[in-house]
């Protein structure tokens, strides 16, 4: 079981802020990337785990294998840092029974149907209402772009999607 799990969104996974913030004020000790494309890319899993300081443990999932290792271990002994892609995944994650208590949302790309919503981060209305369910689930979920900025709440999507269910 791991000793400590923080989960985040950000759609470029492990790259510096990731490494310089998020990981030394957790104190992280491995990562763990869940996603379903990442998985199944061995070029994408190479420059992942090169993003990442040797001593780091870094463990690339699908949502399937996932559950599987959460249900054998929960992602071992260690301070374990969860990245995600996207708020899809996580949802299909909790369909197939993993749930996790808290998830910070960082970067999410402004692209195609996603409407700025917090500094840099954007998302589809359907991709909003599916943190809505997560949140109404008991999940604590939050923007947060630093470790030291204020965590915002997600009702502040509602002002760019008034139909949302919150």
């Amino acid at each position: 079981m791991a000793k400590q799990l923080a989960v985040r969104v950000d759609d470029r996974l492990i790259h510096g802020q990731v490494m310089t913030a998020w990981v030394k004020v957790f104190k992280a000790q491995k990562i763990v990337v869940i996603d379903n494309n990442v998985a199944k890319d061995k070029m994408q899993k190479n420059i992942l785990k090169f993003a990442a300081p040797p001593e780091m443990k870094v463990s690339i999932f699908s949502v399937d294998k996932a559950v599987e290792v959460w249900n054998k271990n929960q992602f071992g002994n260690m301070n374990v840092f969860v990245l995600f892609k996207d708020v899809k995944q996580i949802k299909e994650l909790e369909e197939k029974g993993l749930k996790f208590n808290e998830i910070t949302i960082g970067n999410m790309s402004v692209v195609g149907d996603r409407k700025l919503i917090y500094k840099s981060t954007g998302f589809t209305e359907e991709e909003a209402q599916a943190l809505f369910d997560l949140q109404k689930d008991g999940v604590k979920i939050y923007f947060q772009t630093q470790p030291t900025d204020r965590k915002e709440s997600l009702d502040i999507m509602t002002k760019v999607f008034p139909n949302l269910d919150a």
